[in-house]
């Protein structure tokens, strides 16, 4: 076997020493890297930079509110709604927009009327409709009844301990109420929410799913009689929920 000779091995070193100096300069480099402070953009760079912020946010209002304008042509109004409130939190100072909300919630709550006759001797009766969690919804009422009690009570007045079988606390008396029990996922009543008071007119947002009742604030054993006419709109279905 031929041994190499000198100008091989010479090659070979030196080979060897250039890889060795090459890898000495790249960890040299990293290491002024690491240690190597961002000077951060100049006044021009950052002036780009927010000039571009801008017109992607303004872009972004545009495509907001134009897809509002077509969900509100397609009758979803709550779409609509939704994509408006978006841009009313990025951009509280554009005009007509608090109006538009307004419009469409009144639109909203305009929508599928239910009216009915409430016979105020039956107390809270039948449920009159199903809402829906966070689905506001609107009761009107109007017409007269005869209000009358004959029993006798102490000095503590009438009881209000249990909204469903005595007088309700808060509320006036004689006063259109309304109460929500809430369903649970298996379609069983769960613990009846607190009486809301109603008069002429009331929008509420459930903050539970349930069932609608309305009954007038009388106490047990009321003789009251008549029929109040109410008129119930917005996120409302009947009570089996078609």
């Amino acid at each position: 076997m031929r041994r190499p000779g000198i100008r091989t091995l010479y090659l070979s070193l030196l080979l060897v020493a250039v890889a060795a100096s090459g890898v000495a300069e790249l960890g040299a480099q990293t290491k002024r890297s690491k240690t190597k402070r961002p000077t951060g953009p100049s006044a021009t760079q950052l002036r780009q930079l927010e000039l571009k912020e801008q017109k992607a946010k303004e872009e972004f209002l545009r495509q907001q509110v134009e897809l509002a304008k077509e969900y509100e042509s397609a009758g979803l109004l709550e779409k609509a709604k939704d994509l408006l409130q978006t841009v009313q939190k990025v951009a509280p100072e554009v005009k007509g927009v608090k109006e538009k909300l307004g419009e469409l919630e009144e639109s909203i709550l305009s929508e599928n009327p239910n009216e009915i006759e409430l016979d105020v001797s039956k107390g809270w009766g039948d449920p009159i409709a199903r809402v829906e969690k966070g689905k506001k919804f609107r009761i009107q009422a109007e017409g007269s009844y005869r209000f009358s009690v004959e029993t006798e009570i102490g000095p503590n007045g009438f009881a209000d301990s249990d909204p469903i079988r005595e007088m309700a606390k808060g509320v006036p008396t004689g006063a259109l109420m309304a109460i929500i029990i809430p369903i649970g996922d298996k379609g069983k009543p769960g613990k009846p929410g607190t009486p809301v008071a109603v008069g002429e007119s009331k929008e509420i947002s459930p903050t539970e799913t349930g069932l609608l009742f309305l009954a007038v604030n009388a106490p047990q054993g009321h003789k009251s009689s008549g029929t109040l006419d109410i008129k119930l709109s917005g996120y409302v279905t009947t009570a089996n929920g078609n």
